[in-house]
């Protein structure tokens, strides 16, 4: 399967704020429902030095903040290229993640976010994030026929309309594990990282964690 190199419905800017509020709380209920909200904690929880801030790369807004802060008890902040609404529930930052300066944290996260991003800004996402974090935590997609077909089956039809057809671009969208293996190798070159790398069954899902220290 080729790389699809188009944009999705959520990300249009002109969508009026209750659509997009709608369609992100939704987002946040598959995220659970979809075991990848649960996968991120599991990573959390397994960190060598106690957590004092997490930042979230592509945070929406601010759901799984929300939850990390309640059940971690750590001070969180977000970072997205759209501007936070006034009622988020957690700090959120705008800028363009792959150049901009990010807000220092113990853990960074990219939930999802990868595969919107181009191979270069890929790169520099994780590249600058090394500058302010410690530790980039990465889940997103796998570009396959099966998380197509079990998404298109299982998933979409109990979704809002936007997300349904946003989900099935996504996993288009998404990069193959040697693709963003292949990536990850340029960004930390000459860096000497940890970096482990997991595939879920079935591509449902992909996580590569690095950490610099």
């Amino acid at each position: 399967m080729e790389r699809a190199d188009v944009t999705e419905l959520l990300e249009d800017p002109s969508l009026p704020e209750e659509v997009v509020a709608c369609a992100y709380r939704d987002l946040a209920r598959t995220q659970r429902f979809l075991g990848n909200s649960a996968a991120i904690f599991r990573q959390l929880r397994n960190n060598p030095r106690p957590i004092r801030r997490v930042l979230d790369i592509g945070c929406g807004q601010g759901a799984l903040l929300e939850q990390i802060h309640r059940k971690l008890g750590v001070e969180v902040v977000g970072f997205d290229l759209r501007p936070a609404p006034s009622s988020a529930p957690v700090p959120i930052v705008s800028g363009n993640a792959a150049v901009d300066p990010l807000p220092a944290a113990d853990v960074a996260l990219a939930v999802c976010l990868v595969h919107h991003l181009s191979e270069k800004d890929v790169v520099g996402l994780i590249r600058n994030a090394s500058r302010s974090c410690r530790r980039l935590i990465v889940l997103d997609l796998v570009r396959h026929w099966i998380p197509l077909a079990l998404f298109q089956v299982f998933v979409a039809p109990f979704l809002h309309r936007i997300n349904a057809a946003d989900g099935k671009t996504s996993i288009k969208r998404a990069y193959t594990p040697r693709e963003l293996r292949n990536m990850v190798d340029e960004a930390v070159q000459g860096t000497n990282p940890r970096i482990e790398h997991k595939v879920a069954p079935f591509y449902t899902r992909q996580i590569i964690d690095i950490r610099w220290d």
